[in-house]
């Protein structure tokens, strides 16, 4: 796998304004994401897991300017060279669009229902010049036979295919214009089980053809288990651990992943651990807990955790397995090798 970074995102924050009264007076600030950092490196997927309402969708949305970030940086190796996404103009970001795309988690409402499948895949390619009202027809007709649909179905609207296929035209529109990175917003999370290994398969597949890399997102970790190479734990708006899919599920650090890896479904598998049921609901971003945020719910918590916020760092020395834990060299965590 070729070792350079294709993205690097640091410390990247976004806050929302609360505000109160007639005059929307900003009384308090949800800190969606606060300082968060990784990389992905070309022909990569890291995967992002973590609860609902942890931040990963705005983590996505950040990076892609889709939203304004509060602060950090978020650098991309474009065709062109390095480039400084968070720095760039509105006008300049169209040109970064034909190489970062985004496959959208909800298969029925991203896709607009008033356009034909040829509108919803062509457009991007009639914006971006890479084709003509007299070849659309032939280079849509082969974006959606490489996600397995046919082409003669560019005449449909969304409403006459199934959750499965709505999902391959949007990654088929995502494709369109050769991107180095495709942004995978829960794609499988509103498919049905059997559908989900379907387009698994397929992103892996597409992945291998065109030579993309991944930020796959979910709050699942059974399901980024097999198309992750590094997988990224993200708790209330703070990246938590970071380390390659086999050593995370073999060998956690924190004890909030311990906690998602005992709810993974182990069939056939042996399972030495029971369920490790987390107490209390996960604290608002407008008011966070001090030190370390996991703290309230872990219960390996010491004094220190509620005074002192832990730093992601090395495991071991130069080990790519990161965790943020005062106590992540003592702790011995259940896996799914006990």
């Amino acid at each position: 796998m070729p070792n350079r970074t294709l993205l690097d995102v640091k410390g990247l924050k976004k806050y929302f304004p609360v505000t109160k009264g007639y005059l929307h007076k900003e009384v308090a600030q949800v800190k969606a994401i606060d300082g968060v950092s990784f990389q992905i490196r070309e022909g990569e997927t890291l995967g992002l897991v973590g609860e609902s309402g942890c931040g990963k969708t705005t983590t996505s949305r950040a990076i892609l300017r889709l939203i304004e970030p509060t602060a950090g940086q978020v650098t991309f190796l474009s065709s062109s060279g390095q480039v400084d996404i968070t720095a760039m103009k509105p006008n300049e970001l169209k040109a970064l669009r034909k190489e970062i795309a985004i496959v959208f988690q909800d298969p029925y409402s991203s896709l607009n229902p008033r356009l034909r499948v040829k509108e919803i895949v062509g457009d991007p390619l009639l914006v971006h010049g890479m084709a003509g009202r007299a070849d659309l027809d032939e280079k849509v007709g082969k974006l959606l036979e490489s996600v397995g649909l046919q082409a003669g179905y560019m005449m449909r609207y969304p409403h006459e295919f199934s959750g499965g296929q709505r999902q391959r035209i949007g990654i088929a529109r995502a494709l369109a214009l050769r991107p180095k990175l495709v942004v995978a917003d829960e794609p499988v999370s509103a498919l049905d089980v059997s559908v989900q290994a379907q387009v698994l398969n397929l992103l892996e597949d597409l992945q291998k053809d065109f030579g993309l890399a991944y930020l796959f997102i979910a709050h699942d970790l059974s399901v980024v288990e097999h198309i992750s190479d590094r997988v990224a734990v993200m708790y209330l708006g703070k990246i938590v651990e970071v380390a390659s899919a086999e050593m995370l599920y073999g060998d956690p650090r924190h004890p909030y992943t311990e906690a998602l890896i005992t709810a993974v479904p182990t069939i056939g598998r042996r399972r030495g651990l029971d369920r490790i049921v987390l107490k209390g609901d996960v604290p608002s971003p407008v008011n966070p807990p001090t030190g370390c945020r996991f703290h309230p719910r872990c219960s390996y918590a010491k004094p220190v955790c509620s005074v002192e916020e832990p730093l992601l760092e090395e495991t071991t020395a130069g080990s790519s397995h990161q965790a943020a834990c005062h106590f992540f060299r003592t702790l011995t965590l259940r896996s799914l090798k006990n």
